[in-house]
């Protein structure tokens, strides 16, 4: 039993490094899509008076040859932020063939599904990582504490506070993000699959 012990001591406080490491890395990467978040943050505050003022030219069209031709009309216009601007680039050349048009609407509900999940994985992982180099320490710093050696309990102790805090870091920001892109994405969809809809009112139905 002692044998097995000192074995799965050994396994976890090797994990230490990876661990550390790893959550490093995760925090980085957080950091880049903090930056990449906030520039399509903005790109949709500049963008979003021509995006709703053209989804709103094709809801006020009465019958499907006008909401058809305002469709059109909204496809030819102004760039729009995120997915509506690259269903607008992509579509112009699309919009007669109801196939094509689908795939890319598919398409982007698939890239709205990425984007998001790739949030999640840091919601959820990076506070798992913070957890395992909270716990590892724990060993080391419990064994520093029975033979005296305060300085090696407070290292460790150190180590496990500092991998906490940036593990819960990492969630609340990858949270923080998620929340705001489901809404814009969600929404970006809706209007996409309205002007498909308008362009081709058969679509979706048997």
């Amino acid at each position: 039993m002692d044998r097995l012990v000192e074995i799965l001591y050994m396994i976890s406080t090797a994990l230490l490094v990876p661990v550390i490491v790893l959550l490093l890395g995760f925090l980085l990467w957080s950091s880049l899509e903090v930056g990449g978040f906030l520039r399509e943050w903005r790109e949709r505050r500049k963008g979003a008076a021509p995006w709703r003022r053209y989804v709103g030219l094709v809801q006020n069209q009465s019958n499907p040859p006008q909401q058809e031709a305002a469709a059109r009309f909204f496809l030819a216009e102004a760039p729009y932020p995120g997915l509506l601007g690259t269903f607008a680039r992509k579509g112009k050349a699309l919009f007669r063939s109801e196939l094509h048009l689908g795939k890319l609407v598919s398409d982007l509900e698939i890239e709205a599904g990425g984007r998001i999940s790739r949030m999640n994985l840091g919601t959820r992982v990076g506070p798992m990582i913070g957890l395992m180099g909270t716990l590892i320490p724990m060993g080391p710093a419990l064994i520093g504490l029975s033979t005296g050696n305060i300085e090696q309990m407070a290292t460790n102790l150190v180590v496990a506070f500092s991998t906490t805090v940036l593990g819960l870091l990492v969630g609340g920001l990858c949270y923080a993000m998620s929340l705001a892109r489901r809404r814009w994405y969600w929404q970006d969809l809706s209007d996409i699959d309205y002007v498909y809809r308008c362009l081709h009112p058969g679509a979706g139905t048997d």
